[in-house]
């Protein structure tokens, strides 16, 4: 006789929590949905998520994925005094967290639910909205050999490069290294982008070149065309690419100064300021102001 298939919580509906939970029920689990903005779960009510309260995915859910802003947000969900998630959860319940936060914060959230009796894996993601929505997302893990094990086959719903890279807090200390090459990425691509525009270079022309040669990446593949559009809606907002930059500052070893990052970071702090709304990809904002 079969197993059932677990009901899965998720919680945190942002642009990578919403298509994740929409990838996650395509494979057929019962996904149960919390955000304190009620309406964002609703609006996927038509791949089967329902909105529900923090105590109600407690009670039902074995497996929880969360996906939200930063550290703070994270500890006030599963140890808050108005609705302590991991209070409400049965023993040997999974915590998968996708959310970017400091490898520190990461190993003092699993020894607590471990207390508890629970599992807690750090799951931060890379790839964007795209890769979210496209369940094509690659997932670098911290936690023990068997706890990865377990919560292997739902993080194949939202993804196709799933690593575990250590004990816990590694999965947030390779994302504080990822997150160092996009920054640079995204500078890089903004530079030569006003360079092209600065010399009279056609820019579709340019980044046709720039694509095929040695000085193609992700950032000219899938931002650029977007700066070429005029969208700088957020896939990634630069807030979070800011908060994502001091946590790999911190972290770096004293016996390297990241004068790149140190740089990137000065930058995507005065895009932040900015008051609209901007994804990380939109930092010539930054360089125009």
């Amino acid at each position: 006789m079969e197993t059932p298939a677990p009901t899965i919580g998720i919680i945190g509906f942002g642009v990578m929590g919403s298509q994740m939970a929409r990838n996650i029920a395509k494979h057929g689990y019962t996904v149960l949905g919390f955000s304190r903005t009620a309406h964002k779960v609703d609006a996927h009510a038509d791949a089967g998520v329902r909105s529900v309260s923090l105590e109600e995915i407690g009670s039902r859910c074995s497996h929880v994925l969360l996906s939200l802003s930063d550290g703070d947000s994270v500890q006030s969900v599963l140890f808050g005094e108005r609705a302590p998630l991991a209070t409400f959860l049965h023993p040997g319940s999974i915590i998968i967290d996708t959310t970017t936060i400091a490898p520190s914060e990461a190993r003092q959230l699993a020894a607590r639910c471990q207390a508890l009796g629970h599992t807690f894996i750090d799951a931060p993601v890379t790839g964007g909205d795209v890769g979210a929505r496209n369940a094509t997302l690659t997932v670098m893990c911290g936690g023990s050999e068997a706890d990865f094990e377990r919560a292997l086959p739902l993080l194949r719903c939202i993804g196709k490069n799933i690593r575990l890279m250590g004990p816990s807090g590694s999965g947030q200390t390779m994302k504080a290294i990822n997150q160092v090459a996009v920054a640079l990425g995204i500078v890089a691509m903004t530079e030569a982008l006003l360079l092209t525009e600065q010399k009279g270079i056609d820019p579709t022309l340019a980044l046709e070149i720039l694509q095929g040669g040695a000085a193609g990446s992700w950032a000219l593949s899938n931002y650029a065309p977007r700066l070429l559009a005029g969208d700088f809606k957020p896939g990634f907002s630069a807030a979070h690419m800011l908060k994502d930059l001091k946590i790999a500052l911190r972290e770096a070893d004293s016996v390297y100064q990241l004068l790149g990052t140190e740089t990137a970071t000065r930058l995507f702090e005065q895009l932040a300021e900015i008051p609209e709304n901007l994804g990380n990809h939109a930092l010539m904002r930054a360089y125009r102001s």
